[in-house]
């Protein structure tokens, strides 16, 4: 679905002067399967056009699913009304926006841009044919192409294409369940032939332990540290946040907040993640140092928080009407890579729990870091740096503050992760000291 500049350019004549449209062209091929079987294979086409007009002071923002003239007059007329029930000046006026800096340049990936449904299914069968007979494969392939636009009514046009494909395969056999979720922006460099020996190593055979109570050293694998270090990205190293003291780290830039093992940042051009080159304010995304050795260095901003920035904002704004909120929170984060093998990392965990993956993470308390979520997916026991059993899935509740200062190993290797609240995580396993984790 290629969005047409001469379309944007009469929608914003329609629209009128203080216009801004953030468009976005979404293109999905997917393909589900289950048992072992393939459920379902379709492909999704949708267009949405986010309109906001600021005059006077005054602001209003309207969304369609189309640039079709006829509707864009239809938007313009009831957002006009709207602005006439608004008295001048109600609306606090982002400063002038400098969009001189040329948009990144992200090559789109033709093995996804031309979506050859019968690779999916060889990726499929690729997986089930290498599992062991007795095991049952789930999960879903999905291509996704999204075309970008972001343009206003002084002569802003940014457009992108991105790519994505992913593979998520998820076993089951013998009551126990591994899985494996691989992403990348071009098909050709998924990995799909690993996929079966990484599941099948996850279930081997080994006893069930009872579960342990108490605190202890715990390994977030990659799949697992990816929510940690999202959802705290998410929760704390936002401009907005930060400046109305809703953040963990409010007034603390040039102090130790994490471990010094921690060195984050946030790069929407990295290609270790899933680059995309500006937001929905058409702002170019900027390398952002986040945390360095664990000293809070930076955070995140849109247009009107560019002050805690040096004034240029990082490239960070939100769409209008984001179900995750408004303010500007990190996109791509990439989490700096440790000198630690795996084995490494579990021979000084000692003994203690292995969690492979974490379903989710649901914040009860920004301010405090407080979150809750369980374990899924091969979750183990170790004794003295093995692993010795399948540990009970599990519900953890704790302050992601006090967790990220108690990293005491990092993984070498990294993963390409994401999260429905961010573009991209890049991290390695993670090592989590006695303390913060307790298991209930």
């Amino acid at each position: 679905m290629s969005i047409n500049q001469s379309d944007v350019e009469q929608a914003l004549a329609i629209l009128g002067a203080g216009t801004r449209l953030d468009i976005l062209g979404e293109n999905a091929d997917l393909l589900r399967y289950a048992e072992s079987e393939i459920t379902a294979q379709h492909s999704e086409r949708r267009l949405r056009v986010r309109a906001r007009i600021n005059r006077n002071g005054r602001s209003v923002a309207g969304s369609l699913e189309t640039l079709d003239p006829v509707a864009v007059r239809a938007l313009a007329d009831r957002l006009q009304a709207a602005l006439g029930e608004l008295p001048p000046g109600t609306s606090e006026a982002a400063p002038a926006a400098d969009h001189s800096a040329a948009t990144p340049d992200i090559p789109a990936a033709s093995s996804v841009l031309e979506s050859d449904p019968a690779v999916r299914h060889q990726w499929f069968k690729t997986v089930r044919d290498g599992l062991d007979s007795a095991a049952m494969l789930g999960g879903a392939i999905r291509y996704d192409v999204l075309d970008r636009v972001v343009a206003d009514s002084t002569g802003l046009f940014r457009a992108e294409t991105l790519t994505k494909a992913s593979i998520q395969a998820i076993a089951k056999q013998d009551g126990k369940s591994a899985s494996v979720r691989i992403m990348h922006r071009d098909a050709d460099q998924i990995p799909v032939s690993e996929i079966p020996d990484r599941l099948r190593e996850a279930l081997r055979p080994l006893p069930q332990v009872e579960a342990h109570h108490g605190t202890c050293r715990v390994l977030l694998k990659p799949q697992a540290a990816n929510a940690l270090i999202a959802t705290y990205g998410y929760a704390v190293l936002g401009a907005n946040a930060y400046a109305t003291g809703r953040s963990a780290v409010s007034g603390r830039l040039g102090e130790k907040v994490a471990s010094e093992l921690i060195t984050l940042v946030d790069d929407g051009c990295d290609p270790d993640g899933l680059p995309s080159g500006f937001d929905a304010e058409g702002n170019v995304r900027r390398r952002t140092p986040l945390l360095e050795n664990g000293v809070l260095v930076g955070v995140v901003s849109d247009q009107r928080r560019a002050g805690l920035t040096g004034g240029v904002p990082t490239g960070h704004a939100v769409p209008d009407g984001w179900r995750f909120g408004g303010d500007p929170v990190p996109s791509h984060l990439l989490l700096e890579a440790g000198e630690s093998t795996e084995d490494e990392l579990l021979a000084e965990c000692g003994s203690g729990l292995v969690v492979n993956r974490l379903d989710y993470l649901r914040v009860l308390h920004p301010k405090e870091t407080l979150v809750t979520g369980t374990t899924r997916d091969a979750t183990y026991w170790a004794e003295d740096g093995k692993i010795v059993g399948w540990h009970p899935q599990m519900r953890f509740t704790f302050r992601m503050e006090d967790v990220m200062n108690a990293v005491i190993g990092v993984g070498a290797v990294r993963e390409r992760c994401d999260q429905t609240f961010m573009e991209s995580v890049v991290v390695p396993s993670l090592l989590i000291d006695a303390g913060p984790l307790t298991l209930p």
